[in-house]
């Protein structure tokens, strides 16, 4: 009798020690999914990121280009405008 409650005990023992593993293989798992798709994702965003500093890079750059004086002369003598002392 003695025998086969100690069988059971272990038995169960062993039962509840591969549930245990097997839920916390199950976590694991489900983590490592879960910090892949993450990981991509931040990928994704740091390619995002750097055209967006390209982009303002290059915005900055025409806006520099068209407040400077000759840009500014240059598109109003296109439109006719002419300094009051221009020679035509």
């Amino acid at each position: 009798m003695k025998d086969q409650k100690i069988n059971r005990i272990m038995s169960a023992s062993v039962v509840i020690a591969v549930l245990l593993l097997c839920i916390l293989l199950s976590f694991m798992v489900y983590q490592m999914i879960a910090i892949s798709e993450r990981s991509k994702r931040i990928s994704e965003l740091e390619k995002q990121i750097n055209a967006l500093k390209e982009e303002q890079k290059q915005t900055l750059d025409d806006i520099d280009v068209w407040l400077s004086d000759w840009k500014i002369e240059e598109k109003a003598r296109e439109r006719g405008w002419y300094y009051g002392n221009d020679k035509r």
